[in-house]
């Protein structure tokens, strides 16, 4: 079972099963319910990194991250993409200024990452079109892959995929995430009534991102030498231990679905 092998698998558990229904829920519901959840988690992500990237940031920091981050959000959702980015972008120029007497630093590149990829979740959601679809599609992609290459590497074991980045991904985890990725990306987008080939190619290469992305928060809390990003969710740690494998995966998902052919017609 994994929980041998993971202590904080029953705590992982109770916070997916209280989490995801309520994430569900304000998915569903949209608008205002949706994009403040997001806001709020943005925030919490930007109070995250700058915890990480410097313990002895002033306060200003912290909120022109959080600022940055969540005020980002709120202008994808509510009034357009271009002015969250130009939001976050000034945010993150800010950040830039309070830290320019010790020159250039992560926090701004951690802050834009947070604020583009919350910020281009909560567009996701408010398109007219088939926000609501679109959005079940990355999450069921997502969270399958990022579920299933928990397990399964947790249980299998076997050769370590980079161990640099993080000592316990391995190899067996990532085909597996890979896999439950794609076919249940297949399997709504087969709910939806969209091209599956085109579907199954969008959900290798947006799982392969939710990987990626799990991989890249790993590496950079190895280099800030913390374990968690934070406290916050019970078995998870922070929020950012949360969601990693979501935001790469979301800035993927915007890139591509543009490109690929995935057949959207009545899906609202």
């Amino acid at each position: 079972m994994p929980a041998r092998r993971d202590p904080a698998f029953r705590r992982r558990l109770i916070s997916a099963v209280i989490l995801g229904p309520l994430a569900v829920l304000l998915l569903w519901l949209g608008d205002i319910f949706f994009t403040a959840w997001v806001a709020a988690f943005a925030a919490a992500m930007a109070w995250e990194w700058i915890q990480m990237s410097d313990p002895k940031a002033t306060p200003l920091a912290y909120t022109i991250a959080c600022a940055t981050a969540s005020g980002a959000v709120l202008l994808a959702g509510q009034t357009s993409l271009h002015d969250a980015v130009f939001w976050g972008a000034a945010g993150t120029l800010a950040i830039g200024i309070e830290r320019i007497r010790r020159g250039w630093s992560i926090e701004v590149i951690g802050v834009l990452y947070i604020a583009l990829s919350a910020g281009l979740l909560a567009a996701m959601r408010s398109g007219a079109e088939h926000g609501l679809a679109s959005v079940v599609l990355l999450f069921a992609i997502v969270w399958a892959a990022d579920s299933l290459a928990y397990l399964v590497g947790t249980w299998l074991g076997g050769p370590k995929l980079i161990p640099q980045a993080s000592p316990n991904k391995t190899w067996s985890g990532f085909l597996a995430g890979l896999v439950a990725g794609t076919a249940s990306g297949v399997a709504f987008g087969a709910m939806f009534e969209l091209d599956l080939r085109m579907v199954a190619l969008f959900a290798v290469l947006v799982a392969m991102a939710s990987i990626l992305g799990d991989l890249a928060m790993s590496l950079f809390k190895r280099a800030f030498k913390v374990k968690d990003s934070g406290t916050l969710i019970p078995g998870h740690g922070g929020v950012l231990d949360r969601v990693d494998a979501l935001m790469l995966a979301v800035i993927a998902a915007a890139l591509i679905e543009p490109i690929l052919p995935l057949g959207w017609g009545g899906a609202t």
